[in-house]
């Protein structure tokens, strides 16, 4: 079983439906939903909706460790690598894509024509939900 941890940092991105994703050997996949807030469960205010450009960056290293610590336990329970979808190029994604990557799990980016990449980015998701890895 795979496992995918779908970042949302913003009021848009809990609008947006979740992609689906499509791994080789019809590997089964468990879903996991991170919010990019202060409260463990479903926020009342996200990282990217802060409205104080100070209060993000002072609650940036808080959520980045969270998230580590969710995707280093995840890797070590399960025995693979997790999969960190991020989508677009805000705070909360590049939180999440460099501490997902340093608690050893693979960043996915949901492949946008008119932005660029994360550096962290290691894996592209297509329109039709294939996985493919980044090539630049």
């Amino acid at each position: 079983m795979r496992h995918v941890i779908v970042v949302v940092g913003s009021k848009a991105q809990q609008a947006e439906p979740v992609p689906d994703l499509v791994l080789r050997g019809e590997e089964p996949v468990r879903m996991t939903t991170w919010f990019a807030s202060t409260s463990g469960q479903e926020p009342a205010s996200l990282l990217d909706d802060m409205g104080s450009a100070v209060a993000r960056y002072c609650v940036a290293p808080i959520l980045m460790y969270r998230l580590y610590s969710l995707v280093h336990n995840t890797k070590l329970w399960s025995g693979k690598r997790p999969l960190v979808l991020v989508r677009g190029r805000s705070l909360a994604s590049r939180v999440a894509a460099y501490a997902g990557s340093w608690g050893g799990g693979d960043i996915v980016e949901v492949v946008q024509a008119d932005v660029t990449l994360l550096a962290a980015t290691r894996y592209l998701l297509d329109a039709d939900g294939n996985l493919r890895l980044r090539s630049d």
